[in-house]
């Protein structure tokens, strides 16, 4: 990729090995949760149960901080006038859209498979609800997830356009010298934010609202200031996930002490010139680039290979284990067609939406 420098390659392959192990964490928490493998589950000590299964659901806080940093990259050295503003929302729109839309049309399918065997508690989505997921939508109208993971979309979503927002104005009052009047505003949004994990304020403005979630998307933006390499950038971004970790401590919130570690955790790793070693290596580094499929399309997926697994293999700790081998190995591999086919195609479109900007050596692998 042009424009590249070896430190960017460095920072993209921390992101992504942080990728990797937050969509595997999501795979072997439904693994758990689906009660697709009891035996084994039930075989093993309660504590490697408890952090590497049902913990799992602890990925969507690392891909919120994540989200929050890579965007904060690309937006860096990005003017944001009204025209950039709104570029930086549809870039993310049709970025993200296509692989979506495609794991829609999958959920979509498993539904109607599960109506026509007869399946008893199967709720067929109506024409409303298929066009909320498709806006985006479905948390804020209500609807029941097609999929399970897909509330993190609509909360993604108005995070991209909250934070166009935010640069917008931040830009706009800086009297037409872009990026010398963000750190404020940036600064002042992040502190407001932790206002719902303490739980000050519990109001989420409005249902399905991204607001509770926004502290770790703040996070993930002041960790990306550490990029510019000043020591206040560096220990604003360690305070501030310092504090959201001590606060997720003090409030038993494992998704706030989630957030806080993988701040931390960018913090620390990402400025090391050494190599990140297994975490650079080369099958970490291709499912953090697949992980968005991964995460999209794994839980369909499982379910669908279970029931047909079980049919000829009764529970026990030997075919569990042959299950949970066999559906990461399907997993990944669903996920590799389906980047090829749908992410890869949406990333191209999407960097056809161009911003006007000063400088474009920014890292350009959203």
């Amino acid at each position: 990729m042009s424009g590249i420098t070896t430190d960017d390659k460095h920072r993209l392959a921390l992101i992504d090995a942080l990728r990797c192990f937050a969509a595997f964490w999501v795979v072997l928490f439904h693994l758990s949760e689906g009660n697709h493998i009891p035996t084994l589950l039930a075989a093993i000590p309660g504590w490697v149960k408890a952090a590497v299964f049902d913990a799992g659901h602890l990925g969507v806080p690392i891909f919120f901080v994540l989200s929050g940093i890579v965007m904060a990259t690309t937006t860096a050295r990005v003017p944001m006038n009204t025209v950039n503003a709104a570029n930086f929302v549809a870039r993310r729109l049709v970025r993200l859209a296509p692989p979506y839309y495609a794991a829609v049309a999958l959920g979509l399918l498993v539904i109607a498979t599960k109506h026509m065997l007869g399946q008893s508690g199967v709720n067929i989505p109506s024409a409303t609800d298929i066009l909320g997921h498709l806006a985006f939508l479905q948390g804020v109208l209500g609807s029941e997830n097609i999929i399970s993971v897909f509330w993190t979309l609509c909360i993604e979503v108005q995070f991209y356009i909250a934070f166009a927002v935010l640069l917008w104005l931040a830009d706009h009052l800086s009297g037409g010298e872009a990026f010398k009047a963000r750190n404020i505003p940036i600064w002042i949004s992040a502190v407001l934010a932790l206002l719902w994990p303490t739980g000050l304020i519990q109001s989420i403005g409005w249902q399905g609202g991204f607001i509770a979630f926004w502290f770790s998307f703040m996070a993930g933006v002041l960790c990306a200031q550490t990029l510019s390499g000043t020591k206040q950038s560096r220990y604003i971004a360690i305070g501030y996930s310092a504090l959201v970790l001590l606060i997720g401590v003090a409030s038993n919130s494992s998704f706030t002490i989630a957030a806080g570690l993988t701040g931390l955790g960018f913090c620390l790793l990402v400025n090391r010139s050494a190599t990140l070693g297994f975490l650079s290596s080369y099958p970490v580094q291709k499912i953090g680039l697949i992980s968005y499929s991964l995460y999209l399309f794994h839980s369909p997926v499982t379910g669908s290979f279970m029931r047909v697994f079980r049919r000829f293999m009764p529970s026990g700790i030997a075919s569990d284990l042959l299950a949970t081998v066999l559906i990461i190995a399907i997993c990944i591999a669903f996920a590799a067609i389906a980047y090829v086919l749908f992410e890869r195609p949406a990333i191209a479109w999407s960097r056809r939406i161009k911003f006007k900007r000063p400088d474009a050596a920014v890292l350009t692998r959203t």
